[in-house]
């Protein structure tokens, strides 16, 4: 088995941004091969300079990215979401602003993640990742104890990762999935806040959000 292993040969990822900002599913999966691994991936690839690289997961119609990319022009801002429809949004609102240090990815982030060198990312966000509100699919929450490790071996030193959620079941187990990841410090008193004040409210904010039964998690790697 060992010798096998180590014979499996790495395969690279062709991400076209050249003629786009965005790529589709499509064009992921159909490099994708069982049993196959994959080299890490060159992030200059993506953006042509090393200006500090934040990351999205989930970005929805990409209202809160598109609000921080036009508000940090001199840092690059990677998105990823899997639902076609709004992530079809998110490219129109890139378009409009013509922003050019946006560039986004309609696929998983989670298995991107594996592939990006570590202490490479300067932040993080997750703004109100699913719930998974039965019991029965509580496993398939993202924000899990080994997805909040790999996030933290991927942040830069002094990076952030922030999270979102007005789920408070979610929230306490977010709490609990932080204990065993040493790297990570909350940058408040507490674990969590229910008020940000700097925060931008997206539309599942102005939606659906109670104003007291929000949770804000920013947690530092030092």
């Amino acid at each position: 088995m060992q010798t096998r292993l180590s014979e499996r040969r790495l395969l690279k990822l062709k991400l076209n941004f050249e003629e786009n900002l965005y790529i589709f599913s499509d064009s992921i999966k159909d490099q994708l091969l069982p049993f196959t691994d994959y080299e890490m991936i060159n992030l200059t690839e993506i953006f042509t300079d090393d200006s500090d690289l934040n990351v999205e997961i989930g970005i929805g119609n990409g209202e809160f990215l598109v609000h921080l990319a036009a508000n940090h022009p001199d840092e690059n801002f990677l998105g990823f979401e899997v639902v076609k429809r709004v992530f079809k949004k998110a490219i129109a609102r890139v378009q409009r602003n013509q922003l050019e240090n946006v560039r986004l990815v309609h696929y998983d982030g989670s298995f991107f993640m594996n592939l990006f060198p570590d202490e490479s990312v300067s932040n993080f966000y997750i703004n109100f990742p699913d719930p998974w509100p039965k019991k029965k699919h509580h496993k398939r929450r993202l924000l899990k104890a080994p997805f909040l490790k790999l996030l933290a071996r991927k942040l830069k030193n002094n990076g952030t990762l922030y999270m979102v959620t007005d789920h408070e079941n979610y929230a306490k187990e977010i709490m609990t999935n932080l204990i065993p990841v040493d790297d990570l410090t909350s940058a408040f008193k507490s674990v969590y806040i229910n008020e940000l004040i700097d925060y931008y409210p997206t539309k599942y904010y102005r939606k659906f959000a109670q104003p007291g039964n929000v949770f804000f998690f920013k947690m530092k790697k030092f």
